[in-house]
C-alpha cells in the first residue's frame, strides 16, 4: 500500500508541477500577446488558442487536486450530524456517484476528442479533440480518486484544512 501511494504521491506532483508549468506559459503568452499587439500592431499566431488549450487542461488538472485535497464545496452539516456507521456509508455512496459522473463526462469527452481530433484550431493548429481530451483525463483520474476513497479506511474529515486524508 506504501508504493502506491508512493506512486500517487509521484503523479500528483506531476501534475501539480504540470499546472504550475502550464499557468506560466499561459500568463507569459497572454502578456506577450498584449504588448506585442499595442506597442507594435502585431501579435502572436494562435495565442488565444493555446491559452484557451491551456486554460482547459489547468481546470480540469485542478478539479482533480481539489477532489484529491477534498477542496470541493461541499455541505457537511448533515454527514457530521450522523453516526460514524452512517456517515461511512453516505461517504461511499457519495464517492460512487462520483465515480459515476466521472466516467460520463471521461466517455463523452473522449467520444468529443475522437471526433474531433482531426479538425485543427486554425491559427495553432492544434487538434480540437485535444481540448476535449482534458475532460477525459480528468474524468479518469477523478474517477481514481473517488474509487480510492470508497476503500480508505477512514471516511474525510470534512475538507484538507480540517486534516483529511488525502489520496
Amino acid at each position: 500500500m506504501d508504493r502506491l501511494r508512493r506512486f500517487f504521491d509521484g503523479g500528483f506532483r506531476l501534475m501539480d508541477a504540470a499546472m504550475a508549468l502550464s499557468m506560466l506559459a499561459m500568463i507569459v503568452i497572454v502578456f506577450a500577446n498584449v504588448v506585442l499587439r499595442y506597442g507594435f500592431a502585431s501579435g502572436i499566431l494562435g495565442s488565444v488558442e493555446l491559452s484557451r488549450f491551456l486554460f482547459v487542461w489547468i481546470v480540469m488538472l485542478g478539479a482533480v487536486a481539489c477532489l484529491r485535497d477534498d477542496d470541493h464545496l461541499q455541505l457537511t452539516t448533515m454527514l457530521e450530524a450522523l453516526p460514524p456507521r452512517l456517515r461511512r456509508i453516505v461517504t461511499v455512496l457519495t464517492s460512487v456517484v462520483i465515480m459515476l459522473c466521472c466516467a460520463m463526462l471521461a466517455l463523452g469527452s473522449y467520444r468529443q476528442a475522437m471526433a474531433n481530433w482531426a479538425n485543427p484550431q486554425p491559427m495553432s493548429g492544434i487538434p480540437v479533440g485535444a481540448v476535449y481530451l482534458a475532460g477525459a483525463v480528468g474524468g479518469v483520474l477523478m474517477a481514481a480518486v473517488a474509487l480510492v476513497r470508497v476503500f480508505r479506511r477512514r471516511p474525510p474529515a470534512g475538507g484538507a484544512a480540517a486534516g483529511s486524508d488525502p489520496v
